[in-house]
């Protein structure tokens, strides 16, 4: 199956979607049409198998860029400088293969499965000990927010169709610091949680308050 695949992103590549069908795939596999139509029943199911894979491989790069984290010794040891580099790059690099293949995700209706993946590399990233919030927790929202936010940047990269490539070092340099200046100005999240409180105790003590408007 893997070679079935790898000849599907090479045809997808070379041919774009108005050029990709199961003969071309099979041929460049070096398979019959009937051996590829016993692993997948028509090229759509293809496409979502190459999508799938990509999100997969783009787990595997964040969570990679993530462990290294651990190396004390890495003279780039800056998480959060890393994290966005890997996102980034990943977003960036065929991207009208990417751009095919997630917009065909997307329309089998598999957003739903898209932002579970998401949610699970943020939740990975609040968890882990070196990670970019160590030093400063944030609430789920914070980690939301934050998260959609460079989330947004890096698919705007896959989404690029027309005027010179964007410099990809500027563009990691203003993500890195839309991320430190959001974890700078957030409130933490045991902070934002008692000022949540405080607020609620005094609008029902208001409400008790004989007289109260």
């Amino acid at each position: 199956m893997a070679v079935i695949l790898e000849a599907a992103q090479q045809i997808l590549r070379a041919h774009g979607l108005a050029g990709f069908n199961t003969n071309r795939i099979a041929e460049r596999a070096g398979v019959s049409v009937g051996s590829l139509y016993g692993y997948f029943p028509n090229k759509q199911s293809i496409l979502l198998a190459l999508a799938r894979r990509l999100l997969a491989e783009d787990r595997e790069a964040f969570l990679a860029a993530l462990a290294a984290a651990d190396d004390a010794h890495d003279a780039e040891a800056d998480p959060i400088r890393r994290l966005v580099r890997v996102l980034l790059a990943r977003h960036a690099h065929d991207a009208p293969v990417r751009r095919v293949l997630l917009g065909v995700y997307m329309g089998a209706g598999l957003a739903g499965d898209d932002a579970q993946h998401v949610a699970q590399l943020t939740a990975a990233v609040a968890s882990h000990p070196q990670g970019p919030q160590a030093a400063r927790a944030l609430a789920p929202i914070q980690l939301f927010v934050i998260a959609r936010a460079v989330l947004g940047v890096a698919r705007a990269l896959t989404d690029a169709r027309e005027g010179p490539p964007l410099p990809m070092q500027a563009v990691e340099d203003e993500a890195v610091r839309l991320v430190n200046a959001y974890l700078l100005a957030a409130v933490p999240a045991e902070s934002g949680r008692s000022t949540v409180a405080r607020a609620e105790n005094s609008a029902s003590s208001s409400a008790r308050m004989p007289g109260s408007p």
